[in-house]
Protein backbone atom coordinates (compact mmCIF):
# COMPACT_ATOMS: atom_id res chain seq x y z
CA UNK A 1 0.00 0.00 0.00
CA UNK A 2 2.82 2.12 0.75
CA UNK A 3 4.20 1.67 -2.24
CA UNK A 4 1.44 2.56 -4.47
CA UNK A 5 0.44 6.21 -2.26
CA UNK A 6 4.54 6.68 -2.91
CA UNK A 7 3.95 5.97 -6.50
CA UNK A 8 0.89 7.87 -7.16
CA UNK A 9 2.52 11.04 -4.95
CA UNK A 10 5.82 10.78 -7.29
CA UNK A 11 3.70 10.57 -10.46
CA UNK A 12 1.98 13.77 -9.00
CA UNK A 13 5.09 15.46 -9.18
CA UNK A 14 6.50 14.49 -12.15
CA UNK A 15 3.23 14.84 -14.76
CA UNK A 16 1.86 18.04 -12.86
CA UNK A 17 2.54 20.82 -15.93
CA UNK A 18 1.10 23.41 -13.29
CA UNK A 19 3.92 24.94 -11.83
CA UNK A 20 5.02 28.27 -13.34
CA UNK A 21 8.17 30.46 -13.27
CA UNK A 22 7.25 34.25 -11.56
CA UNK A 23 9.56 37.10 -11.35
CA UNK A 24 9.00 39.50 -8.81
CA UNK A 25 7.48 42.98 -8.79
CA UNK A 26 9.27 45.63 -6.82
CA UNK A 27 7.33 48.91 -5.70
CA UNK A 28 8.97 52.20 -4.44
CA UNK A 29 7.78 56.19 -3.62
CA UNK A 30 10.88 56.84 -5.55
CA UNK A 31 12.73 56.12 -8.99
CA UNK A 32 14.56 52.84 -8.22
CA UNK A 33 18.09 52.29 -8.37
CA UNK A 34 20.27 50.35 -6.75
CA UNK A 35 20.63 51.52 -3.55
CA UNK A 36 17.04 51.70 -2.97
CA UNK A 37 15.65 48.43 -5.18
CA UNK A 38 15.60 45.84 -2.25
CA UNK A 39 13.70 48.79 -0.14
CA UNK A 40 10.37 47.15 -1.37
CA UNK A 41 7.39 49.31 -0.20
CA UNK A 42 3.94 48.10 -0.11
CA UNK A 43 1.66 50.79 1.71
CA UNK A 44 0.97 54.68 -0.82
CA UNK A 45 -0.91 57.56 -0.41
CA UNK A 46 -3.58 58.57 -2.68
CA UNK A 47 -1.90 60.78 -5.58
CA UNK A 48 1.39 59.60 -5.19
CA UNK A 49 3.61 58.18 -7.77
CA UNK A 50 4.32 54.81 -7.45
CA UNK A 51 7.68 53.40 -9.20
CA UNK A 52 7.76 49.19 -10.22
CA UNK A 53 10.67 47.55 -11.26
CA UNK A 54 9.49 44.29 -13.02
CA UNK A 55 12.45 41.28 -12.48
CA UNK A 56 11.67 38.45 -15.13
CA UNK A 57 11.93 35.11 -14.17
CA UNK A 58 14.17 34.50 -17.10
CA UNK A 59 15.15 36.39 -20.75
CA UNK A 60 11.93 37.58 -22.25
CA UNK A 61 11.89 36.65 -26.42
CA UNK A 62 9.28 38.82 -27.20
CA UNK A 63 9.42 42.39 -27.18
CA UNK A 64 6.03 43.35 -25.80
CA UNK A 65 5.08 42.82 -22.39
CA UNK A 66 1.18 43.91 -21.00
CA UNK A 67 1.00 45.57 -17.34
CA UNK A 68 -2.63 45.34 -15.70
CA UNK A 69 -3.48 46.75 -12.55
CA UNK A 70 -6.77 45.78 -10.88
CA UNK A 71 -8.86 46.67 -7.35
CA UNK A 72 -10.20 44.08 -5.51
CA UNK A 73 -13.65 45.13 -4.56
CA UNK A 74 -16.59 43.55 -3.67
CA UNK A 75 -18.80 45.62 -5.88
CA UNK A 76 -16.94 44.88 -9.26
CA UNK A 77 -18.83 41.91 -11.55
CA UNK A 78 -15.84 39.91 -12.15
CA UNK A 79 -15.09 38.24 -9.02
CA UNK A 80 -14.34 40.88 -7.05
CA UNK A 81 -11.41 42.45 -9.40
CA UNK A 82 -12.38 45.56 -11.36
CA UNK A 83 -9.56 46.55 -14.02
CA UNK A 84 -7.94 50.32 -13.22
CA UNK A 85 -5.18 50.20 -15.80
CA UNK A 86 -3.67 48.35 -18.83
CA UNK A 87 -0.42 49.41 -20.83
CA UNK A 88 1.18 47.86 -23.27
CA UNK A 89 5.39 48.09 -23.46
CA UNK A 90 7.97 47.85 -25.99
CA UNK A 91 10.75 46.37 -24.32
CA UNK A 92 14.14 47.57 -25.94
CA UNK A 93 17.02 44.72 -26.24
CA UNK A 94 18.46 45.50 -23.06
CA UNK A 95 15.60 45.31 -21.20
CA UNK A 96 14.80 41.39 -21.81
CA UNK A 97 14.97 41.07 -18.18
CA UNK A 98 13.30 43.85 -16.35
CA UNK A 99 10.76 46.92 -17.10
CA UNK A 100 10.33 49.60 -15.05
CA UNK A 101 8.37 52.52 -14.80
CA UNK A 102 5.79 54.15 -12.64
CA UNK A 103 2.16 55.36 -11.97
CA UNK A 104 -0.60 57.52 -10.06
CA UNK A 105 -3.69 56.15 -8.60
CA UNK A 106 -6.22 58.31 -6.43
CA UNK A 107 -8.79 55.88 -5.35
CA UNK A 108 -8.18 54.16 -1.84
CA UNK A 109 -8.17 50.10 -1.76
CA UNK A 110 -6.32 46.81 -2.47
CA UNK A 111 -4.78 47.00 -5.95
CA UNK A 112 -2.88 43.90 -7.50
CA UNK A 113 -0.67 44.51 -10.43
CA UNK A 114 0.23 41.34 -13.28
CA UNK A 115 2.66 42.05 -15.80
CA UNK A 116 1.94 39.24 -19.09
CA UNK A 117 4.11 38.27 -21.81
CA UNK A 118 1.88 39.31 -25.02
CA UNK A 119 1.90 35.77 -26.01
CA UNK A 120 0.59 34.38 -23.16
CA UNK A 121 -1.84 36.43 -21.84
CA UNK A 122 -3.42 33.58 -19.61
CA UNK A 123 -0.40 33.26 -17.51
CA UNK A 124 0.93 36.02 -15.47
CA UNK A 125 5.01 36.13 -15.59
CA UNK A 126 4.73 38.16 -12.06
CA UNK A 127 2.18 39.13 -9.48
CA UNK A 128 2.32 41.41 -6.95
CA UNK A 129 -0.25 43.75 -4.39
CA UNK A 130 -0.44 47.14 -3.27
CA UNK A 131 -2.59 49.09 -1.10
CA UNK A 132 -3.38 53.22 -1.38
CA UNK A 133 -4.65 54.40 1.73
Amino acid sequence: MRKIILLAALSLILFCGCVYDRGIILFNTQPITRENALSDEKIFEEGQKIYYLFIAPKKMQNKYIRVQIFKMTDLAPLGGAEIVRTKDFRLMKDERYYHSDYFTLYTKGKYVMQVFSIDDLQHPLSIGDFYIK
